[in-house]
């Protein structure tokens, strides 16, 4: 981000979980806005950021739930992890005891709660971002194209996408199968189901590349295969490892 963007842009992280990046982004002296779908994320992000005082201040038990599965011994379940490893008011250099007083020196950083392409897409939000950074975010769409295009919309002329991930599409849908005698019976078979998973649009990367240029996107960064863990248990026998991609897209200017 320091590569690319001034100092001062307002950059918004979608899919921003418990806030880490944003926080981290904010720290560098950008204007931030993290925006979340989920109500649990939004729930921990909330407590991390604006509730822990000092590192390490809570114990939890991440693993418990693994009962026996994949462990070496019985009781590495049990092991707790220590919570937070950093102090986001300390990262953002804010006196806790006096965060609601107004200072010009805080950091702008906020959380917007709600659909990112329902809240993105209204025109009051088109130009007004210098970058849209995220991480593992672009594939939770189910509709890869859509997010791209309103991104493309907040941005301004000669704006950034930052984005690191692997292509695993949230809402992929059960497969088609042979005893489906027409799509309409498929529907009907899997009504039950957000009908998200039955709209998903699952791309290669070659096709959201192609996609990103078209919009209106240069490729400027591309960088495919950096490993990155999901959940990771290090004293687990079976962990989740992803091949990432990770790109720099610049919005392209055009001659008015």
């Amino acid at each position: 981000i320091k590569k690319y963007v001034p100092k001062g842009s307002r950059i918004c992280v979608p899919g921003a979980g418990l806030g880490r990046l944003a926080t981290e982004i904010c720290a560098l002296g950008y204007s931030v806005q993290g925006n979340e779908f989920s109500f649990h994320m939004l729930l921990c992000s909330s407590f991390v950021l604006n509730s822990c005082i000092k590192e390490k201040q809570f114990e939890i038990y991440p693993y418990f739930q693994s009962v026996g599965r994949n462990s070496n011994k019985f009781f590495d379940i049990y092991r707790k992890v220590l919570i937070p490893d950093v102090v986001p008011h300390a990262l953002l250099n804010i006196d806790n005891e006096h965060s609601d007083e107004e200072d010009e020196s805080m950091p702008d950083f906020s959380m917007a709660a709600g659909d990112f392409v329902s809240i993105y897409s209204d025109e009051s939000q088109h130009r007004k971002w210098g970058c849209v950074s995220c991480a593992f975010f672009l594939d939770a769409a189910p509709c890869i194209a859509e997010y791209l295009q309103t991104i493309h919309d907040m941005l301004e002329d000669g704006g950034y996408l930052m984005s690191n991930g692997p292509l695993h599409y949230h809402w992929t849908g059960p497969d088609v199968r042979p005893d489906d005698k027409s799509w309409e019976d498929f529907e009907t078979k899997h009504h039950h189901l957000d009908k998200r998973y039955l709209a998903s649009i699952d791309l290669c990367w070659e096709d959201v590349r192609s996609i990103l240029i078209n919009i209106g996107f240069d490729l400027i960064e591309e960088r495919i295969g950096d490993t990155a863990f999901y959940t990771h248990n290090d004293l687990g026998f079976c962990n989740t490892v992803y091949k990432c991609i990770f790109f720099v897209a610049k919005k392209k200017i055009y001659d008015s």
